[in-house]
């Protein structure tokens, strides 16, 4: 069925037979029939023009309200069908529509759309002719529940006009749950409804009302397709034996590369090269059936034309997982792609998996591989960094080293062939080293299939996203308020959040965020302390608190009583506290061993220590270590300055307290784990990690 916009009569009897409430309404063709209309449904009445080719009706000037006698009815449908004659010449108008002109309320928008990746979408917002300009709207993935409806209706910035505010009685919350509940159901179960618009949705003190609906129907749109079974063994992505196809002896092909990387792995590894017998002093193979041994890894560097050869080879030899490294496939069209389902289809055959084609690799630094052609390779830690973007991850790697930041796993998804982002969500989620996840992402195939291991998975360990393509340039024109409002980049944002996960704009915050979940969990709460030895910074951090959303509790008088026993008498008894300029690590021990034995006020500790000539930095940390494995709660580092505190910071580093060098990005951080609520119960909080290389701390 051609794509189309339903007439608003259309539009009112579909809504009608779901039980949504629409004004009294007739569909008329002549002045005179707007006259008898206006008159037995009575005044005040509304008139619009009929056609589905006028989106925007106000535009054209096809929208007359206030209509109040039978005259004015008339001159009404006149100027309607002058208006649309000479602003819209080209459209086809069937009449003019006469309804009720129902009271003034709230006007909200409730829309839907067909996500070409997570499929059926709704939008919920202020509505009227502002809603563009407002984009105050929250966004959910079918289906929902009653209650994930009563969250999206108050996370919206105009949730305050529902409520009730200055003075005004709240408006009809659960009639507007109801609605948005019927037009949900029928939007997920309705394959021909392809985006809708009821705009405004009038809400009143008692009831609600439609009072405009667009409603656009066709052919089922298609979305994204189910991928083949997640259940990738685990041990998939331990290999004792690789073999790398298209070794070279040449500095600037990218077999040289991989192999010279992989030289390291303490597994066997296998050159494979049809015209070489020897390539850094290692035996090459013709090809991967001739090695001797079993081979668990192929990491394919020929060109895209030998791939299909490569693959069948692969699958007789009994190679597990193929990662291949090559590009021109899909990425470069209709004959790429048609290569690309040739070598997934002789994989499948076999039951060969495939990472690729046209990715970088994938590094597993704790067991020194490296099987990319990445240059250098980073240090072992405890996230898990999945990529759409090779280029993201040689950049991210580069700047790992420096700041000391480490990997349990670094995968370059490319095409997603075969394994996607969450298969390798899975993996991350089963493996011991990993104890958060990060994700950088360009597109998901399967977004449902994602949402649902997404879930799964923040339930065991927290994974933050950032989407690359936030901006509206280059968007097409939507026919609808919704389209243009429910972009592709904020679905997906709305799916991360649905699923539990934490979305942020930049790489500096996602790694900002998954060092901070991997060294300390979850928080139990959202209270807040924070505990300085500098005065400006206790301020900046009250400034910072309250812009990201992190709740500064007061301090009960008991704990006041005791730190007024050591403190100087002139500290500043608030929180933030500042425990002024000349303290030394002894008085941070002292109001550590406080905070220890009061731990029932608060949930959260942010840390600020800066250079003095009274401070050893690495004394500090270690206090900072003590006090955070003596506690059940965050402990967030913030060691500021530069050079004068690195010993403190190999400290915070090497015994897993998360440390910030930037003060506002500790409390953007911790602000983001609170918005998103993905907060666990204590005994699901992951467990502090205890290394042998922490014997510096005292406990």
């Amino acid at each position: 069925m051609p794509e189309r916009m339903l007439t608003e009569p259309e539009g009112y009897r579909l809504l009608d037979s779901c039980g949504i409430p629409v004004p009294p309404h007739r569909l008329v063709a002549s002045a005179a029939d707007a006259r008898a209309a206006a008159g037995e449904m009575g005044y005040p009445v509304v008139m619009k023009v009929v056609s589905p080719e006028i989106v925007h009706k106000s535009d054209v000037g096809g929208v007359i309200p206030g209509v109040e006698g039978p005259g004015e009815a008339e001159e009404a449908f006149r100027t309607i069908m002058r208006n649309s004659a000479a602003r819209a010449p080209r459209a086809a108008v069937t009449g003019v529509i006469v309804e009720k002109q129902m009271p003034a309320g709230l006007e909200v928008l409730i829309g839907g759309k067909t996500d070409p990746s997570f499929g059926r979408v709704i939008t919920f917002g202020l509505g009227g002719k502002l809603v563009e300009l407002l984009e105050d709207v929250s966004i959910r993935v079918l289906p929902i529940t009653d209650d994930e409806i009563r969250e999206m209706i108050r996370e919206i910035e105009g949730y305050r006009l529902i409520s009730g505010y200055r003075g005004e009685p709240p408006k009809d919350e659960e009639a507007l749950v109801r609605v948005i509940a019927a037009m949900a159901r029928t939007f997920a179960e309705n394959p021909g409804i392809r985006e809708f618009d009821l705009n405004p949705v009038i809400v009143y003190e008692k009831g609600a009302s439609v009072v405009d609906a667009r409603i656009i129907v066709g052919d089922a749109a298609g979305v994204g397709t189910a991928r083949e079974s997640v259940g990738a063994p685990p041990d998939l992505f331990f290999p004792k034996s690789i073999a790398v196809i298209g070794a070279s002896a040449s500095p600037n092909k990218v077999g040289y590369s991989v192999l010279r990387n992989l030289l390291s792995f303490p597994g066997s590894l296998y050159p494979v090269n049809p015209v070489r017998s020897e390539i850094f002093g290692r035996k090459v193979y013709p090809s991967v059936t001739e090695i001797p041994g079993p081979v668990d890894w192929a990491v394919i560097a020929v060109p895209a034309r030998f791939v299909p050869g490569v693959m069948e080879e692969c699958g007789e030899k009994g190679v597990r997982l193929a990662i291949i490294v090559t590009a021109g496939f899909r990425e470069t069209g209709g004959a790429g792609a048609e290569l690309e389902e040739r070598v997934a289809a002789i994989a499948r055959r076999y039951g060969t998996r495939i990472i690729g084609p046209n990715c970088l690799g994938v590094m597993m630094p704790h067991m020194g591989i490296n099987a990319t052609f990445d240059p250098v390779s980073p240090k072992p830690g405890d996230v898990a960094f999945i990529s759409q973007s090779g280029a993201v991850i040689t950049t991210v790697v580069d700047w790992s080293l420096p700041e000391e930041f480490g990997f349990s796993s670094v995968i370059s998804v490319g095409n997603q062939a075969d394994l996607g982002f969450e298969h390798y969500l899975r993996f991350a989620e089963q493996d011991r080293m990993t104890r958060s996840i990060t994700l950088y992402i360009e597109e998901i195939q399967d977004g449902r299939g994602f949402m649902q291991m997404a879930r799964e998975v923040v339930g065991r360990k927290p994974v933050v996203a950032v989407k690359s393509g936030s901006s509206r340039k280059g968007r097409a024109a939507a026919s609808s308020h919704t389209g243009s409002l429910a972009g592709s980049y904020d679905v997906y944002v709305a799916a991360f959040r649905q699923a539990g996960m934490i979305p942020v704009r930049s790489l500096r915050d996602a790694f900002n965020l998954a060092e901070l979940l991997a060294f300390g969990g979850y928080p139990q709460g959202g209270r807040a302390i924070a505990v300085t030895s500098a005065g400006g910074f206790a301020v900046l951090a009250s400034d910072y608190a309250e812009t990201h959303g992190v709740e500064m509790v007061d301090l009960p008088d008991d704990v006041l009583r005791e730190l007024d026993a050591f403190l100087p008498p002139f500290w500043n008894h608030a929180n933030p506290l500042d425990i002024l300029g000349d303290a030394d690590a002894a008085r941070f021990a002292a109001l550590f061993d406080v905070l220890i034995r009061h731990q029932d006020f608060w949930d959260i500790a942010f840390v600020i220590a800066v250079p003095t000539t009274l401070i050893d930095p690495a004394h500090v940390a270690n206090e900072i270590v003590r006090f955070s494995r003596n506690t059940g709660k965050m402990v967030v580092g913030c060691m500021l300055g530069g050079d004068s505190i690195r010993s403190g910071l190999r400290v915070l580093r090497t015994c897993r307290v998360p440390n910030f060098e930037e003060l506002e990005d500790a409390f953007k951080a911790v602000g983001s784990i609170l918005a998103i609520r993905t907060a666990r119960a204590a005994g699901e909080r992951p467990v502090p990690v205890r290394d042998d290389r922490c014997s510096g701390a005292r406990e």
